[in-house]
């Protein structure tokens, strides 16, 4: 869309030497490192649609294509093909290095790293593939700045980090529009000179195009886009020796198809199965919103509307890419004569314009629908800054008349040496990056949905420090996500509102931004404190909540006007060890007070005798009555000391609430008295308790 500075423009001449060839290619391999090894970091955390569809997807593709079962291979109309093939590239890996010893069949992190692997590897590939297309299409600088921001964009790395569709679809769209932009010559300046149509780079594109298709049905932009591409091939080349590009969409159109013939096995047996469950998808699932709804602006809404992604778009972007959009933007205005010199550029910022439009007719939005356009936002804001700095230097050059201080190659190095601590300081949770220029995770979390399972491994990290043992039952909206990584049961997030059924529940970022549960979190949130809130990058993504246990002995009573007791349970076998007796007492409170309670509790005998006591503020240390939010459940375990030999028998308790100024007892109000022993007025008395 721009030039970078008048020399520039010149660049990539199209007959390269043997020297800028080796350069070339010796620069792809290293971006080829530099993309790998963020993508690479792969076992943190499981997204929710990787625990609950794509991981078991692949393991199924695989197990259909094993059995010769074709039609089998028909698992999503996305398709998802190309996912569901590398996943069960890395499931065969997996199998292959167990049977030799290298690893455990059952090691969990060793099997999410290789499902994700071969994805990693693809995508990281076309990032070094694209340079030297680009390298033709928009000269070096831009292309070694465009692709080096690919390779290290958060939200580029993020998606390339799983095992899902959309980082595939980036990468195979990507490398299908440039490599027709360069079969139309586009990578040529323009001339009168009759010029063929290169076969083999329309070849490339068309197999790119066939791998998208086969990826996922927001493909079907290549279409308009291709046709886009050959028109202005023919005004770039007026001379052009297709100038009626019909004979070569046949042929990419017919390499595609064969792509995605010979690479989905279900089409060898059902190819109108094939294509009707593609349509059904792209129909149904992508043209109705999502079923657990959605969140714009500060609501839970069906449908985000058009502005979604725009916004979207912004806060997702690092904040240089941002920067070299807008001056992009100014060098359009500034050169606007010269923009088509490097047809590329405003071809690129098309596609971004019209893909942006094509998903925005769509119901379902999220961020990671116009992932494709990122890599073209890359290289559009590299070709912006690069015309920016050229620019300033050139005007300091005219007023010092001096070089540059510092040399070009130190320049590069400190460019990648910032951009990979950006990445290192969001690892392993690139998903949470959000453009800190415009308010970062902060602003993200009230704007647009936040949150795909990264967090759920914290939670279990916490759930396990509490105690060593597994059976406490863990309320979750993703219970697939949690699953994994706890020893306790995970059950439904509605579970949490029955007493008993869970020890504990998380809410989750995403399920509040779209009002999923709302029983669950009308019941939790703002009436108790969670025990935990896990936060990445400054988002409260999952807050842990302790539920109460189940009353084994319900005894509803109150005292005063606002302190509800609701029962208790008794255990006494520490007794005989260390002179314990403890017993749980569960509490809750009409409204909030601000004076401090003192709670005894006394144990009497069949005689009336007290044979222990404590005296303590209500609620403990720990959660002072004065804390208690109104409906809040609360519960602790009281330990009464008595005597280590107590005689066995039958036991009772008494329990009352006091002010410790002036220690008179709070009015009780029950309607559960048993015939125990008396303990004076306002005592609500409990049992009988068998004691060994």
């Amino acid at each position: 869309m721009i030039s970078q500075t008048r020399g520039a423009l010149q660049e990539a001449p199209a007959v390269a030497t043997a020297r800028e060839v080796q350069g070339t290619r010796l620069t792809s391999v290293l971006l080829f490192v530099a993309a790998l090894l963020p993508r690479a970091a792969l076992w943190q955390f499981m997204t929710v649609d990787e625990a609950d569809h794509w991981f078991d997807r692949a393991d199924k593709f695989l197990q259909a294509v094993q059995n010769r079962d074709w039609a089998g291979t028909n698992l999503v109309g996305h398709p998802g093909v190309t996912t569901m093939w590398l996943g069960a590239a890395g499931i065969a890996t997996h199998h292959a290095l167990a049977r030799l010893g290298l690893l455990h069949l059952a090691d969990p992190i060793a099997h999410r790293i290789l499902l994700r692997l071969p994805s990693a590897i693809t995508t990281s590939l076309c990032v070094a593939l694209a340079f030297p297309l680009l390298r033709r299409l928009v000269g070096g600088r831009v292309a070694l700045l465009g692709t080096l921001f690919w390779a290290t964009e958060p939200f580029l790395v993020a998606h390339a980090q799983l095992l899902h569709t959309d980082a595939l679809l980036t990468s195979f769209i990507m490398l299908a529009v440039l490599a027709a932009m360069i079969a139309f010559r586009l990578d040529e300046g323009p001339d009168r000179y009759e010029r063929p149509l290169r076969w083999g780079m329309w070849c490339t594109s068309a197999i790119a195009g066939g791998l998208a298709v086969l990826t996922k049905s927001p493909s079907v932009v290549l279409l308009p886009m291709l046709g886009l591409l050959a028109l202005a091939g023919r005004w770039h080349a007026p001379r052009f020796r297709h100038k009626l590009p019909l004979l070569p969409l046949v042929v990419w159109g017919a390499i595609a198809a064969a792509v995605w013939f010979i690479l989905w096995p279900a089409t060898w047996v059902d190819p109108v199965g094939s294509l009707a469950s593609m349509y059904r998808e792209a129909r149904y699932d992508g043209g109705s919103p999502h079923g657990w709804g959605n969140f714009f602006l500060g609501h839970a809404v069906a449908n985000p509307g058009l502005l979604f992604y725009p916004v979207a778009i912004l806060l997702r972007l690092a904040p240089w890419t941002l920067l070299g959009l807008i001056a992009a933007v100014a060098a359009l205005v500034w050169e606007r004569r010269r923009v088509w010199e490097r047809p590329a550029l405003p071809l690129l910022a098309l596609f971004i314009l019209g893909f942006v439009a094509m998903m925005s007719t769509g119901a379902k939005k999220f961020d990671r629908y116009v992932l494709p356009i990122f890599p073209a936002l890359d290289v559009v804001a590299a070709a912006g800054i690069l015309w920016l700095a050229g620019t300033v230097y050139r005007r300091w050059a005219t007023r010092t008349a001096r070089p540059l201080p510092i040399p070009a190659t130190l320049l590069w190095l400190l460019l990648v040496a910032g951009l990979s601590a950006n990445l290192l300081a969001y690892y392993p949770y690139e998903l949470a990056y959000y453009d800190p220029l415009l308010g970062g995770g902060r602003v993200a979390a009230q704007t647009i949905p936040i949150g795909w399972g990264e967090g759920y491994d914290q939670v279990a990290a916490f759930i396990a420090s509490q105690s060593g043992q597994c059976d406490r039952p863990i309320a979750a909206w993703y219970k697939s996500v949690l699953a994994p990584y706890v020893c306790d049961p995970v059950v439904s997030m509605y579970d949490a509102l029955e007493r008993g059924k869970a020890r504990y529940a998380v809410l989750y970022i995403d399920q509040l931004q779209r009002n999923n549960a709302p029983e669950v979190t009308a019941a939790l949130l703002g009436k108790q404190q969670p025990l935990y809130t896990v936060r990445l990058h400054g988002i409260p993504y999952a807050s842990i909540y302790e539920l109460p246990p189940a009353i084994a002995h319900p005894v509803p009573a109150t005292f005063g006007s606002a302190i509800h007791f609701n029962g208790y349970d008794v255990n006494a076998t520490n007794i005989r060890k260390d002179g314990t007796l403890t017993v749980r007492l569960d509490w809750s409170m009409g409204r909030s007070v601000a004076e401090q309670y003192a709670l005894f509790v006394h144990v009497l005998n069949a005689r009336g005798e007290r044979v222990g006591q404590i005296d303590v503020p209500l609620g403990g240390s720990q959660v002072p009555a004065s804390n208690w939010q109104a409906g809040q459940p609360v519960w602790w375990d009281q330990g009464i000391p008595v005597a280590k030999d107590l005689a066995p028998g039958t036991y009772w308790l008494a329990v009352g609430v006091y002010n410790p100024q002036d220690f008179k007892r709070l009015p009780l109000a029950t309607t559960a008295q048993s015939d125990a022993p008396s303990d004076g007025p306002n005592a609500l008395r409990l049992g009988p308790v068998a004691l060994p």
